[in-house]
């Protein structure tokens, strides 16, 4: 690691320096003409944003607010700008969008969601063809092209990122103190029973002294990978199962599975986002068989990805059952807060929304 020191010192000056240019207006910062809350992050990694940017999306459908995701796309077979929802169906797969776009158009039909390497491309895709009345980016905080009226920095709450070094010796994207530039934190992965977790808010406060939320994740639902049926929760975890996953966070996932009252008897992990083959199927299949286990269980994440490949997913329910968990964002502190930064955000817009809504149904 200190071997790559003066590759993050140098780093972090470039980056350092581009700031500096979008704060002081040499490079621009494009509007859409509507509300922008960008959802990111300060490390590379799960810090576990998706699921907040869901939770923020439900929030606003709410409301009734059209609401569109716009994001990257990481690892998708795709290039430019690509419409993979337009609120009312799929237009494309999960490998022309990338798993976790696809993830959030299955779950929030009524959402639209667009991808794209240049994001004011894709938010004015979304604004003039879709029709969004607020646009939402999904890891946008490193993204300043695209003008955010509300930046969201989500922190995992684990991780004293205090500590750590800017790439490449370690995992931040940028020094700690672009936090400066965030409107809330969030710490996600809260547990109050973890020592420490409340020392955060004191060691960044010389970099940030505005509000700050802290969050975890709750099991929703356990679902059949193959035709995505519901499943018995209190069967499911009487099995023998047998966990993996192509995440960033596997242990975070092996914890929660075990926290939640399952006990896999063993794991596989694989890279994150990883495209699954027909020789990682063969593997897991006969790795269970082995460990003599009753059925598999998996992230939604990784849940898309196999639904992408239904030839290949249909070798591997041939041999055993796969169910993966659907998961949910509880807000522990400053929920409020949170929905007041968000209304605050949209201005004028809620009561005009309103105001028109209630005078269609009075007519």
């Amino acid at each position: 690691m200190k071997l790559l020191l003066p590759f993050s010192w140098l780093y972090a000056a470039i980056v350092g320096l581009r700031n500096k240019l979008f704060d002081g207006g040499v490079l621009r910062q494009e509007g859409v003409g509507v509300p922008v809350i960008s959802v990111g992050n300060l490390t590379v990694g799960g810090t576990g944003k998706t699921p907040l940017v869901e939770y923020i999306a439900a929030y606003l459908l709410q409301k009734r607010i059209r609401v569109a995701v716009v994001s990257r796309g990481y690892k998708r077979k795709s290039k430019g700008t690509v419409a993979v929802s337009d609120g009312k169906s799929l237009l494309v797969s999960a490998e022309q969008s990338g798993d976790e776009p696809y993830q959030m158009a299955e779950k929030l039909r009524e959402a639209i969601v667009v991808v794209g390497e240049k994001r004011v491309d894709a938010a004015r895709l979304a604004v003039k063809e879709f029709g969004a009345n607020v646009v939402l980016m999904d890891d946008g905080f490193q993204h300043r092209y695209l003008k955010r009226d509300l930046d969201i920095v989500v922190i995992d709450a684990t991780k004293d990122i205090t500590q750590d070094y800017v790439l490449p010796a370690g995992r931040l994207r940028e020094p700690v103190a672009g936090l400066q530039r965030a409107s809330l934190i969030a710490f996600s992965k809260f547990d109050e029973t973890v020592v420490g977790q409340f020392d955060m808010d004191r060691k960044l406060e010389r970099r940030f002294s505005g509000p700050t939320i802290r969050y975890r994740y709750r099991i929703k639902e356990v679902r059949r990978v193959h035709d995505d049926g519901l499943a018995s929760v209190d069967v499911v975890r009487r099995m023998r199962l047998m966990a993996f996953s192509g995440i960033g966070t596997h242990g975070a996932f092996l914890h929660d599975l075990r926290k939640h009252g399952f006990a896999p008897l063993s794991d596989m992990r694989f890279s994150d986002h990883h495209p699954f083959s027909e020789g990682d199927v063969a593997t897991l299949a006969s790795f269970a068989k082995a460990m003599e286990a009753d059925a598999c269980i998996t992230t939604e994440k990784d849940a898309v990805r196999l639904r992408a490949h239904r030839e290949l997913l249909q070798s591997l329910v041939d041999e055993i059952p796969v169910f993966y968990l659907t998961i949910e964002v509880e807000v522990l502190e400053g929920k409020d807060q949170l929905h007041s930064l968000i209304d605050q955000c949209l201005g004028g817009f809620l009561n005009e929304h309103w105001n028109h809504g209630h005078s269609k149904q009075k007519d």
